[in-house]
């Protein structure tokens, strides 16, 4: 059973909604995907690369050092440890999703923030939106278009063929399903080829290699982790399993 319930002015004009007070639902993700519209910030937080989902390619950032980590919230109250949060989990609790017989984007509300009693209301009183909601709405509608821009340039990237399975060190496991970009063949690209790059293929490609410096963060924080007794390491979260990380989503 789905956990997105679609809102509708007739079902769920009486009922509330339970705001986020931690980042607790991102708990079990690895990585996050990332919009080409927060790659300045992102930048400087995250290491990033690209997963590839029925044959398009995402950009994502590393949540950890592991495909079952995730250093960027404390373990015991789930607040975020970062200077910034992805813009996919502000949204939370609201997402907005396409309707299979119209094709139209519904906002929905994940079911565990919803409520018949107590928290804010959906609606006003004079049936639109409640404020609060509508921003949210905005700002998700804002996300899915810098999505598709983003989603296309990496496809871009793609099909010139700059994007190469992860590299790790010698004594560092092989990360199954993430990719990065191959800087040798981006600089051996034709001008013809680099210049159909121009724009947010680009500052992607240029995003993905310098957030490569990140790594020493990313380390530092599940160092972190592993002070407040929270498995981190490889070594502890892969002990009864084979060497490879697999991001297969």
């Amino acid at each position: 059973m789905s956990k997105w319930v679609t809102i509708s002015r007739q079902r769920h004009s009486d009922l509330f909604y339970l705001p986020r007070y931690n980042y607790h639902f991102t708990a079990e993700h690895a990585v996050v995907p990332i919009l080409a519209g927060e790659l300045r910030q992102a930048v400087t937080q995250f290491v990033m690369g690209f997963i590839k989902r029925e044959e398009r390619f995402i950009l994502v950032a590393l949540l950890g050092k592991s495909a079952h980590s995730h250093h960027y919230i404390h373990p015991e109250d789930a607040s975020w440890l970062g200077v910034y949060v992805p813009a996919v989990f502000r949204g939370h609790p609201f997402g907005l999703a396409k309707q299979d017989t119209t094709g139209e984007m519904v906002l929905q509300v994940h079911a565990d923030h919803l409520s018949d009693e107590a928290g804010e209301p959906l609606f006003n009183d004079s049936g639109e939106l409640n404020s609060a909601v509508a921003q949210q709405l905005s700002f998700l509608g804002e996300c899915a278009k810098n999505r598709q821009k983003t989603d296309e340039a990496c496809h871009r990237l793609a099909e010139e063929g700059v994007l190469q399975p992860w590299q790790t060190g010698k004594d560092e496991p092989n990360a199954i399903g993430l990719y990065q970009i191959n800087e040798e063949k981006l600089n051996k690209l034709s001008e013809a080829s680099f210049y159909q790059l121009q724009g947010v293929p680009l500052a992607i490609a240029y995003g993905q290699l310098f957030s490569m410096a990140q790594h020493e963060q990313l380390s530092q924080r599940s160092e972190l982790h592993a002070k407040l007794n929270v498995p981190g390491s490889i070594d502890e979260l892969f002990a009864d399993n084979d060497e490879d990380l697999h991001f297969n989503f």
